[in-house]
C-alpha cells in the first residue's frame, strides 16, 4: 500500500516538473494535479488546489484551495481562491429520502436498498469526448467562494461574483451574482459582445496579442483598430 502511494506520488511530482518546463506553468505548493489534467500552458495551479481530470486554456489561473474536477476551462480566465465544482446530485421531490442507498447502485457507504439505479446522480458529458461536466469560456473571471454545479455552461467574458452559486448556464459577458446565482448586467452593450465572440481574440496567437493590447482597455478603439 505505501510502495504504491509513493509510486504514485513520484509519477505526479516528475509529471509536474515536465509540465512546468514545458508549458511554462507553475504550480503552488501541495497543489495536486492527475495523468488527465491538461494545461495548454502558461498556467498557475496555486497552493492547496486540486485540478483532476481537467483541461486548462492558455495564460488562465486558478486562486488557493480551489478544486476542479471534469471541467474545460478556456483562455485568459482569471479564477479565484476558494472556488469549488459540484459534482453529483440528490433527488429533491417525490423520493421520501435524499440518501444514495435509496436510489443509487454505487453504494458509496458500502450498501444499497435498491436493485437498480433509480436516479441520475451526475450529468452527461457537456463536450463531443464526453470527458468534461462543466465548460467554462474563455477570459471569464471568477471570484472568490464561487461554487459551479455539474452540467454548467460559462459563456465566454463572463464575470462570476464572489460566493456566487452557479446553478445554470452562464451567457457570454454576463455578470452574475447571488445564490443562485442570477445576471445582474452584461460587461458591454451588445454589438460589442457579438464583435467580441465572433473575433475570438483568445484564439489569436502571442504576437498579435502583444501588438494590440494596448487597445484592450476601450472595446471601441479596439474595435476601430482590427475592423
Amino acid at each position: 500500500m505505501f510502495l504504491r502511494f509513493y509510486l504514485k506520488w513520484f509519477y505526479i511530482y516528475l509529471l509536474k516538473i515536465k509540465i512546468a518546463h514545458k508549458k511554462k506553468t507553475i504550480f503552488g505548493r501541495n497543489s495536486e494535479i492527475d495523468k488527465r489534467a491538461f494545461f495548454e500552458g502558461r498556467n498557475l495551479l496555486s497552493k492547496n488546489s486540486r485540478f483532476i481530470s481537467s483541461y486548462l486554456g492558455f495564460a488562465s489561473y486558478i486562486g488557493e484551495n480551489s478544486s476542479f474536477k471534469s471541467t474545460k476551462i478556456g483562455r485568459y480566465c482569471s479564477i479565484g481562491s476558494n472556488v469549488k465544482c459540484v459534482i453529483g446530485k440528490h433527488p429533491t421531490s417525490n423520493f421520501v429520502s435524499t440518501h444514495p442507498a435509496f436510489f443509487s447502485l454505487r453504494k458509496q457507504l458500502g450498501f444499497t436498498y435498491v436493485k437498480e439505479q433509480l436516479f441520475d446522480e451526475f450529468e452527461k458529458p457537456l463536450d463531443e469526448n464526453g470527458k468534461y461536466l462543466i465548460l467554462i469560456g474563455n477570459d471569464v473571471w471568477i471570484g472568490d467562494g464561487v461554487s459551479i454545479m455539474e452540467g454548467v455552461t460559462i459563456g465566454d467574458g463572463a464575470i462570476i461574483a464572489s460566493n456566487a452559486l452557479v446553478v445554470k448556464d452562464v451567457e457570454p459577458y454576463a455578470i452574475v451574482t447571488g445564490v443562485p446565482a442570477r445576471i445582474l448586467k452584461f460587461r458591454f452593450e451588445s454589438s460589442d459582445i457579438e464583435f467580441l465572440i465572433n473575433f475570438k481574440w483568445w484564439n489569436k496567437g502571442e504576437e498579435w496579442i502583444k501588438k494590440y493590447s494596448r487597445y484592450f482597455n476601450d472595446i471601441k478603439i479596439l474595435k476601430l483598430k482590427v475592423q
